[in-house]
């Protein structure tokens, strides 16, 4: 195989199309995300594979698929790419100007209540860096993180990543709530208990593609009460969830975040009285990786903000 240490700028477009590619899932993708031509993207990435003696597409495939040769080859090409990012966020670190781009993860409730204000308030101090926002459920989190998809991830502790070089700050504390329609019995109180929530048909979250058990703090807090709910639905769409509850199939329970940010007219809120059934959210990010200066910024931003209102206000004593 030729030697690749020569990256050029020219021979850095190859690594930087050839990625374009994989992030956008095709040549076409890739040419309209980058802003270039499809015909340089595709010259781009045959040069790249002339020089390194290997298919690294199966265009074949429709969309195109990474080759054997290409899967063993992205990890190299990604770590390539974060270590120039590195020394130019480095030197710009030295000049006192802070430059570069940051891959945030979030889940979608986190993201509707505290995104907002971690990117206008990152914005404002920060002009000259990006942030990139990747979204998912818990667990895909916790992937992006570990495949370096992400720089820091706002995501539960549950469920846990196991990694040892996965380091995490918490951010706040926030209930479980049962949701049910005006009029239901539950909504006659202040708090109820995951107890009397068992005793009706039961709405809940999932994580996608797990077992809910494993990954759903409702199964955990019904575990702690030894109570047997009867979970009639699943779902990973807070407003899915709301429209259940709304056509009177069941009895909702999920994180409070969750509920506030969906429409829910016709819809009371009543939060779970035991004190240890929370969601613990944090700010995660690998250890193994350098913090860049960007990142670091960042992380520190999120560390210091206020924490969503609907949280601020539960901690004052409502919901």
């Amino acid at each position: 195989m030729a030697s690749l240490s020569r990256l050029d700028g020219y021979r850095f477009e190859w690594l930087t199309s050839f990625l374009a590619v994989v992030d956008f899932g095709g040549f076409a993708a890739a040419a309209e995300g980058t802003f270039r031509s499809q015909p340089r993207i595709s010259s781009h990435v045959a040069d790249l594979e002339r020089h390194i003696g290997a298919e690294l597409f199966d265009r074949r495939e429709r969309p195109v698929r990474l080759t054997d040769a290409g899967i063993a080859f992205l990890e190299h090409a990604r770590a390539v790419a974060r270590s120039l990012e590195a020394a130019s966020d480095s030197v710009q670190a030295v000049l006192g100007v802070l430059r570069g781009t940051v891959r945030l993860g979030w889940y979608p409730s986190a993201g509707a209540a505290f995104g907002p204000t971690i990117l206008k308030e990152f914005g404002t101090r920060y002009p000259h860096i990006a942030v990139t926002i990747v979204e998912g459920d818990a667990a895909a989190l916790g992937d992006a993180l570990r495949s370096g998809e992400v720089d820091l991830a706002i995501r539960p502790q549950v469920p846990q990543i196991k990694e040892a070089s996965v380091r995490s700050h918490a951010l706040w504390e926030e209930p479980l709530v049962a949701v049910v329609p005006d009029g239901h019995p539950i909504a006659l109180n202040d708090y109820v208990s995951v107890a009397e929530v068992a005793s009706h048909p039961v709405i809940t979250m999932s994580t996608r593609g797990a077992e809910p058990e494993s990954s759903n703090e409702a199964y955990r807090a019904f575990k702690t009460a030894h109570a047997r709910p009867n979970v009639v639905h699943h779902t990973d769409v807070p407003q899915t969830l709301i429209g259940l509850v709304r056509a009177g199939l069941g009895v909702g329970l999920t994180n409070m975040l969750a509920a506030e940010i969906s429409e829910r007219s016709g819809l009371q809120i009543v939060p779970i009285q035991d004190s240890g059934n929370r969601r613990v959210v944090s700010v995660f990010w690998d250890s193994a990786r350098p913090l860049q200066p960007a990142t670091r910024a960042l992380l520190d931003l999120v560390a210091q903000l206020p924490v969503p209102e609907p949280v601020r206000r539960y901690q004052r004593g409502g919901v």
